[in-house]
């Protein structure tokens, strides 16, 4: 009878503590509701840590509070959290893409690189290759870049597609990408001492794009 008294009054505990925080996580879901109906990031990031600390496990809390990070450009809790979802869901191509943006903003080019290379051999897209090639370049990694730029060239996908450029300090420009992707070719080869090279690819992304501030600019130089 005592045994029968004393699992009763632990189920009864446990029961009281499972629905107290069942009120609790409401009550937080609730403040973060509201927040993000207010537009208020920092509330809706701390009503998500509370949730989370009642269900630790629950990815999409996590990938809730990755994308407020995200969202306000706060790149080392984004990338932190990125990482805790990739280990949980291997898969995750937006966690893993979180990560590489992540690694681009806080300056490590090289881990960026990287992690940029494991999204693009899972999706194949075209935008991620275009950002492998930069980086590539801003590296040194000036062959591989290359090999790449002329990859993205002959890619039809490029055809119709834009990027915005920088066009001084204070403005920015949009143009065909294969503009851009010229450009950087004629930077490279500038890099390798091919004036000539540098000249001719710098002059294509300018019959694509005659507008185009920066490699107007270039050319002047050269």
């Amino acid at each position: 009878m005592k045994t029968k008294f004393i699992l009763f009054i632990i189920a009864f505990i446990f029961s009281f503590n499972t629905h107290s925080q069942n009120n609790n996580f409401e009550v937080q879901k609730s403040i973060y509701d509201k927040a993000k109906s207010y537009n208020d990031p920092n509330v809706a990031i701390s009503a998500l840590y509370n949730m989370i600390a009642i269900q630790p496990e629950n990815i999409l809390l996590k990938d809730s509070l990755m994308r407020e990070y995200l969202a306000i450009s706060q790149w080392a809790p984004s990338y932190m959290i990125s990482r805790e979802i990739l280990g949980a869901q291997p898969n995750n191509n937006f966690a893993l893409e979180v990560s590489c943006v992540a690694l681009q903003n806080l300056g490590l080019k090289q881990e960026a690189l990287n992690e940029y290379e494991s999204l693009y051999l899972k999706t194949d897209r075209v935008d991620v290759l275009y950002t492998i090639s930069f980086l590539q370049f801003e590296l040194g990694n000036f062959n591989e870049s290359i090999t790449n730029l002329d990859i993205l060239i002959s890619n039809t996908q490029t055809e119709e597609m834009t990027v915005s450029v920088s066009k001084d300090q204070n403005s920015r420009q949009e143009i065909a990408i294969r503009a851009q992707l010229y450009y950087l070719k004629g930077l490279i080869y500038i890099e390798k001492d091919n004036g000539l090279l540098a000249k001719d690819a710098i002059n294509k992304a300018l019959e694509i794009a005659p507008d185009f501030q920066n490699a107007i600019n270039k050319l002047n130089t050269l």
